[in-house]
């Protein structure tokens, strides 16, 4: 979302040194599309500069079992410029600043102590206070053609192997050269990526900051009417010393179907190790099916991955459960603990005096559905606020089945305001 400079914006920013509005925006799955405003004089000269503001206050308590409790209060914001947006070749920079108000938590990674708030035994959330450059990218567009060279943000399909890990305050980006072709029903995309700036931000130290390789991202997909079909190949190999073990070829397909009596989603992928990975191979499914009764939608599904499978780019907060149980085991960096993941799943979602309800329930099992992980319930509250801003809150609680290897029953709550323009 941006805005335009004007004189009277310089002004302000003269006078006070800072922005006159404060504003936060962003959803619990992929962020929010911008709604431009446009200020009504614009100031000579400068009508090729484009000003934008993403921010977002958040309270979350987290509860992991065997460990403390945790508060943490962070504010996060992304000011960005853009140059010659209207133009086939235009110019990105943003930046990206974390601040931690309520300390009472660790990141919880090897490099705890690392990172800012670290507070030792408490349960783990991943916002570490931060300061860094989130994208910065040259862009030509044109005859549907759109190009970029530089430090971007990539989320391909539902992120399920490729995103940008939105709901953490500081966002995966990636140091790439990518090219998307869109016309009629077709989409084509490739990107080529030597580093995934990760969300742990510039306090960690080797692959805790970063992960250097060799990645190929490709994908094609083509609508008919209202279905959507789609493939995939994702070549990931990364640097030995910084995530070498989590690299690996994943090809894929999927179909989007829309019938009289519901919406189906289809999903299989194969996936083989690379690079410097240990030898496993592995298959990957998603079924899913919905259907609006009154106001009412409903949704019925299993996600499949067997075991070793691991989606290392992937936004893996938007799958199993909101508590977070699973996401080591999905990235790949927990792949002994587990004997794959069966994710059974039932979903409602309506509107309620203008709040978005949506209510989850999981049931987990290992890849032969003979070995039970628990459960988990969910439930999120969205309240749009304008255009630009909206509230959310958001519960969940995992309960571990005492004979597994992940008993541990975690509790999460969390409230934010989003603003962005």
């Amino acid at each position: 979302m941006y805005k335009r400079i004007t004189k009277s914006t310089l002004c302000v920013l003269a006078t006070t040194g800072a922005l006159s509005e404060i504003s936060t925006a962003g959803d619990f799955t992929q962020p929010i599309e911008p709604t431009n405003l446009i200020l009504p004089e614009l100031a000579s000269g400068l009508d090729f500069i484009k000003f934008s503001l993403d921010a977002r206050v958040r309270y979350e308590f987290r509860n992991q079992q065997s460990f403390d409790a945790s508060h943490a209060g962070t504010f996060r914001f992304r000011p960005g410029l853009e140059f010659f947006g209207d133009k086939p070749l235009s110019f990105f920079v943003q930046s990206e600043h974390t601040l931690a108000a309520v300390r009472d938590y660790q990141v919880g990674t090897g490099q705890s102590a690392n990172f800012s708030p670290f507070v030792a035994g408490n349960t783990a959330i991943a916002d570490p206070e931060n300061h860094e450059l989130n994208q910065a990218f040259v862009k030509y567009s044109s005859n549907g053609i759109t190009a970029k060279i530089g430090r971007q943000r990539i989320i391909r399909n539902n992120a399920a192997f490729v995103g940008n890990v939105v709901w953490r305050q500081n966002e995966q980006t990636y140091d790439a050269v990518s090219v998307e072709y869109k016309k009629d029903d077709l989409s084509l995309f490739y990107a080529y990526a030597n580093r995934v700036n990760r969300i742990f931000g510039t306090d960690g130290t080797g692959g805790i900051q970063a992960w250097d390789g060799n990645i190929h991202i490709l994908d094609g997909s083509l609508a008919r009417g209202d279905d959507k079909y789609g493939a995939y190949a994702y070549l990931i190999d990364f640097e030995a010393a910084r995530g070498g073990g989590l690299s690996n070829n994943t090809y894929g397909a999927y179909a989007n179907l829309k019938e009289s009596y519901g919406s189906f989603y289809l999903e299989g992928a194969y996936q083989t190790d690379a690079g410097s990975a240990a030898d496993h191979s592995a298959f990957y499914a998603h079924t899913n099916f919905s259907k609006k009764v009154g106001s009412v939608t409903y949704a019925a599904g299993v996600e499949y991955l067997g075991n070793d499978f691991r989606t290392p780019l992937a936004t893996v907060h938007a799958f199993n459960g909101y508590a977070d149980q699973f996401i080591g085991d999905r990235l790949g960096l927990n792949n002994t603990r587990i004997d794959g993941l069966s994710d059974i799943h039932l979903k409602a979602s309506t509107k309620v005096a203008g709040v978005v309800v949506k209510a989850a329930v999981h049931h987990f099992r290992d890849q032969s559905f003979s070995e039970a992980y628990g459960w988990e319930a969910d439930l999120v509250l969205v309240k749009p606020i304008n255009a630009n801003a909206k509230a959310l809150a958001k519960f969940a609680y995992f309960f571990g089945d005492d004979d597994s290897a992940v008993s541990t029953d975690i509790g999460q709550f969390s409230v934010q305001l989003d603003y962005s323009f």
